[in-house]
């Protein structure tokens, strides 16, 4: 199993909206792509900020799911977002937490993170809130 791509990630198609996942628990990212697998998008995994980085982001980027912690080191997952921030590349991003703080999350809401969620997720309402952010990228780029 590639750490870039997992088993259940879909093709893209053309114009079909892009899902990142970024989180170094291959569990965690099987999980999240089985949960959002329904959503009708293409689910793009990655194990580390680093192999994110080195692939090229669609067009059709419409999401971003990522890992506080990645590696274990606290609010690498916070770095990456500022990063991207700082090179003008603005994803919807949904931050997800094994543990967290509140200046962890100050900090990702001020790299623009759409949401901040503590693990273990509500299932439902993580797929919900991706749906939204859809949804919304749908209308706003029919418009």
């Amino acid at each position: 199993m590639s750490n870039a791509s997992m088993p259940s990630e879909s093709t893209n198609f053309s114009n079909q909206p892009v899902v990142y996942i970024v989180d170094h628990h291959k569990s965690a990212l099987l999980a999240l792509s089985a949960l959002l697998a329904p959503l009708n998008v293409s689910i793009k995994c990655f194990t580390s900020a680093e192999l994110f980085l080195n692939h090229e982001i669609s067009s059709e980027a419409v999401c971003l799911i990522l890992e506080a912690h990645l590696n274990e080191k606290r609010e690498s997952g916070i770095e990456l977002l500022e990063g991207l921030v700082q090179q003008g590349l603005h994803i919807p991003t949904i931050v997800l937490a094994s543990s967290s703080d509140i200046p962890t999350a100050v900090r990702a809401m001020r790299a623009s993170a759409i949401d901040f969620i503590e693990k273990p997720y509500i299932e439902h309402l993580l797929v919900q809130k991706v749906a939204e952010i859809v949804h919304q990228s749908t209308l706003t780029k029919m418009n």
